[in-house]
């Protein structure tokens, strides 16, 4: 059973789109997934090491890293941006996914289980939500997920968001809305 607190967590929307999306259809995203998407080489996803810091520039600040551990699973933040930092209103660099929200288990039963699901299944992800589990309900967030692989394996992410306003839905900045199936 979910607490009470943990229930804004169920307001963030999980979309799973296909690894061959056209990136025209990410709105403000297309030159990320551009980017993701000339690393890979056929249907293989690009790993890390395949990118520059120099490669991000414009995203700076907006960006977050994460790396999945196994047994058991976990997300874990190697690299949370300095935007994050200030909207989430904490940084969650070398910290657990949750580990800082109102209700970590709510983060570990939802987005724990979009992310194993991305892992074991790849995807491009787009999320949004509100940044209430950080008692910041006047921040809202919209985001890529862009899995990574060594060796064929999903082992990280890069994720990218930006705030929006209140108004602001998947569907206005996404017209061609690339998600199959939401989570």
């Amino acid at each position: 059973m979910i607490s009470d607190k943990a229930k804004p967590v169920l307001n963030w929307e999980y979309g799973r789109c296909p690894l061959d999306s056209p990136s025209t259809d990410f709105g403000p995203f297309q030159d990320l997934v551009a980017m993701w998407q000339s690393k890979r080489k056929g249907n293989s996803l690009p790993s890390r090491s395949d990118f520059d810091f120099l490669d991000f520039k414009g995203w700076w600040g907006k960006i977050a890293i994460v790396k999945f551990e196994n047994n058991p699973f976990n997300v874990k933040f190697t690299l949370w941006g300095t935007d994050l930092t200030e909207w989430w209103g904490t940084d969650y660099t070398n910290k657990y996914l949750g580990e800082n929200a109102l209700s970590p288990e709510a983060w570990q039963s939802i987005e724990g289980r979009y992310f194993q699901e991305m892992v074991s299944s790849p995807f491009i992800g787009l999320v949004k939500g509100q940044l209430d589990q950080h008692e910041r309900p006047h921040r809202r967030v919209i985001g890529v997920d862009l899995p990574l692989a060594d060796r064929n394996q999903v082992t990280q992410c890069f994720l990218a968001h930006l705030e929006i306003d209140e108004e602001t839905d998947l569907k206005s900045l996404f017209p061609n809305n690339p998600v199959v199936s939401y989570f």
